[in-house]
């Protein structure tokens, strides 16, 4: 992504995204203090560059969708289509169909079935099937008459589109699959018939021919593992009673040492991390919306709190100004309870006024930082004190305590009546399996 994202560095030097003050006033707002155009960079950087590597992906699919379909977009030429000959299957042609020259139909699929051998053909190509069977089914064997190895029975032919089904006649000697059994020891050999089913369309041919089959021969490797896992066995029976299972050493004139083996969970560890980041960063512009309205509930939740305490301490004689760095260093003093946007924002708000900032500026730019109504009102309000004086600011911040009291009952109602709602679909659920538990029985026993 390195190469996408400095792509995207350099594209946005010469275009700036419309929501860039948006992003950046919404960054300010969850992470007070640092930089917002530093932040505002990065998140665009990002989310630009995520998008480029999309857009090639489906840019270099799409070319090579295009040209299959620029290969296959030709008039058909005397209302025929050219079938896959024997064996290549059917294939799907999607065609506009045109009457008197005009567009009738678009984009209707046809079904083209493979070319058909004849009745005489079929025998043909059975006769010429059942010739080659013998020697291609012998695998690694020399001769039928010496089978020692796993047989190769196809399920199909190589030249021809006939389907082969096999029947063995004996089963102690080798599986449906042709592989001789482990426990298959007569060292004279047995003989076994094998028949196959030849098959095309609806024609069918069976052909019967006899193999003799020996105990199986092993390379040295197999042979070792073979042995090795009878040795295995042999020893956990011996040392059942021990505190210990014992392991063969020697095998065969081999020294065995043995190891724990590694796990391949860290793969799958891997990639699954690597998904989860790739769906965690897809998500960013959801997850930084649902911050600034988490961040905008929980201000409005504190909201009444803030504009009591303000009002019971500016009616104690306090000055506005007092009063406001009371409840900001309250909040600051404290040593458990959730986070508050709104006191951290006037803790800000102190710290400027310290600095020398005026508080009829202090004030406003309380109002802006915080971006939720109710607070850029009450920065408004604070500010006008400062230049008409504080009569009826006391009377003021009265009324707002009881809107504020107001609006929080709303929001609790609203809340509930959502609340009531998210329920309605797990209760409709609940009624379908207590109507499917109802009905199943009673269907049953009417029709039994």
């Amino acid at each position: 992504m390195k190469f996408f994202y400095k792509l995207a560095a350099k594209l946005l030097k010469y275009y700036t995204p419309k929501e860039t003050e948006y992003v950046r006033e919404k960054q300010m707002l969850m992470h007070p203090g640092e930089s917002g155009a530093k932040l505002t960079e990065e998140y665009f950087v990002k989310k630009l560059g995520t998008c480029l590597a999309v857009l090639t992906l489906g840019l270099f699919l799409s070319l090579i969708i295009f040209a299959a379909d620029l290969n296959d977009a030709r008039k058909i030429e005397d209302n025929a289509i050219a079938r896959n000959d024997h064996g290549g299957g059917e294939k799907k042609v999607t065609l506009d169909l045109y009457r008197d020259g005009e567009l009738f139909q678009r984009e209707k699929t046809i079904v083209v079935e493979e070319k058909q051998y004849t009745e005489n053909e079929t025998e043909q190509v059975f006769d010429e099937v059942s010739k080659n069977l013998k020697s291609r089914i012998l695998g690694e064997n020399i001769s039928v008459d010496h089978i020692d190895r796993d047989l190769s029975l196809p399920s199909e032919d190589e030249e021809y589109p006939v389907t082969i089904e096999w029947l063995i006649n004996d089963h102690e000697v080798l599986d449906t699959s042709g592989r001789i059994k482990d426990s298959f020891d007569d060292e004279g050999g047995r003989e076994v018939k094998l028949t196959a089913i030849l098959s095309y369309g609806s024609q069918t041919e069976e052909y019967e021919f006899f193999i003799k089959v020996f105990p199986r021969y092993r390379e040295e490797e197999e042979q070792l593992a073979h042995d090795l896992e009878r040795y295995i066995t042999e020893y956990a029976k011996e040392s059942a009673a021990e505190d210990c299972q014992s392991l063969p050493g020697n095998v065969n004139g081999h020294a065995i040492s043995y190891e724990h083996s590694m796990s391949h969970t860290w793969i799958y560890v891997l990639f699954i991390a690597a998904l989860s980041a790739a769906v965690l960063y897809t998500g960013r512009d959801r997850e930084l919306k649902n911050e600034v309205a988490k961040r905008e509930r929980e201000m409005l939740l504190d909201y009444p709190e803030i504009v009591s305490k303000l009002t019971l301490l500016l009616g104690a004689g306090l000055t506005l100004r007092a009063a406001f760095e009371k409840v900001a260093m309250d909040y600051k003093m404290r040593t458990f309870g959730r986070r508050s946007y709104a006191c951290e924002e006037m803790l800000i708000t102190v710290h400027r006024m310290k600095s020398g900032v005026s508080e009829y500026e202090a004030y406003l730019d309380f109002g802006k930082r915080c971006a939720v109504r109710r607070y850029t009102k009450l920065g408004a309000l604070f500010s006008q004190n400062i230049k008409k004086g504080s009569v009826g600011l006391l009377n003021e911040m009265e009324r707002e305590v009881h809107d504020a009291f107001e609006e929080r009952k709303a929001n609790a109602r609203k809340k509930g009546e959502e609340a009531g709602t998210k329920l309605l679909f797990p209760m409709a659920l609940m009624l379908f399996v207590v109507m499917i538990i109802i009905i199943i029985p009673a269907f049953m026993a009417f029709t039994g």
